[in-house]
């Protein structure tokens, strides 16, 4: 059986997933394709290749239109209860599919990116007001994107809003991704799930989870780590805090663990195949700021 071990000692975020997968294998060009089949307008995804504390991995980032800054890369952006530490840009060959574009150069891979609910308006895009949950659920149910990727998507977006609607007393569906966060989240997930798909992965087992100490800024001031919305979201799970004074995991993470892992500690007993790290934005003191993935043969005898 196909398995993949997400080993999660310095957390996970959606975009480190997705980095990831893409040092795994997965060819960067299919994920911009199946993301173009989403109405997300101009969009640039980059991959590419960068150290934590000398474990090299894959960075993966987004970003509307057709210019991009390095200030672009280096935003974290904001979920209501929680932000996403990692985001990136790529190395890997010039395309365009429909509205997506695809950057590489040097390194021999393509890679990948990360995103949440955005909390406060991007500037040059002022006029933008992000998308509902509902309006993100109409996106994805609407596009030619597999039964597979729909179903998963769904699922983790259905995660993250009822979290956020719980904390903010809401219905999950009048949850907003605001701006830059909504394309960030989609690109995430949407990416995410059709990395898990091309794969072939058949059951995900995720290491034992660990959030920092320290405390976030959000929009309701400053919060202890962890932050509300993963808390809700890693409900059941077991979790506990190490001593690192930083966010490790972001309410994306969590859902995408919640939703796919099988069961939860140690590596099971498997065949590793390939191993692929996707790399976060922020430089820790204790641990190298990257997931690594395990893909192999899961050992039943």
């Amino acid at each position: 059986m196909k398995t993949l071990f997400l080993d999660c000692f310095s957390g996970i975020s959606g975009d480190m997933t997705v980095g990831a997968l893409v040092d795994l294998g997965v060819k960067p060009s299919a994920l911009e394709w199946e993301l173009s089949k989403l109405d997300l307008g101009d969009f640039h995804m980059h991959f590419e290749r960068e150290q934590r504390q000398n474990i090299e991995g894959v960075k993966f980032g987004i970003h509307e239109g057709a210019t991009h800054t390095h200030a672009q890369d280096e935003h974290e952006h904001h979920h209501c209860c929680g932000h996403d530490h990692d985001h990136g840009h790529a190395h890997h060959e010039h395309g365009e599919q429909h509205h997506g574009h695809a950057h590489e150069h040097g390194h021999a891979h393509d890679h990948g990116h990360g995103a949440e609910v955005h909390e406060h308006a991007h500037q040059h895009h002022p006029h933008v007001h992000g998308r509902s949950h509902a309006q993100i659920r109409a996106l994805i149910e609407a596009s030619e994107l597999s039964p597979f990727v729909k179903k998963h998507a769904l699922g983790i977006f259905q995660r993250i809003a009822v979290a956020e609607g719980k904390i903010h007393g809401m219905p999950p569906a009048d949850v907003t991704f605001h701006e830059v966060g909504a394309l960030d989240s989609i690109a995430d997930i949407v990416c995410a799930c059709v990395g898990l798909e091309a794969l072939g992965v058949e059951k995900v087992f995720v290491s034992s989870l660990h959030e920092g100490r320290g405390t976030i800024e959000c929009a309701h001031g400053t919060f202890p780590l962890p932050a509300p919305a993963t808390l809700e979201i890693l409900a059941g799970i077991p979790l506990s805090q190490i001593d690192e004074p930083h966010e490790l995991i972001t309410p994306t993470g969590a859902a995408i663990v919640a939703e796919f892992g099988a069961a939860f500690g140690p590596m099971p007993k498997m065949k590793p195949e390939k191993i692929g790290y996707g790399v976060g934005t922020r430089h820790l003191d204790a641990r190298p700021n990257v997931l690594r993935a395990v893909l192999g043969e899961l050992v039943t005898e």
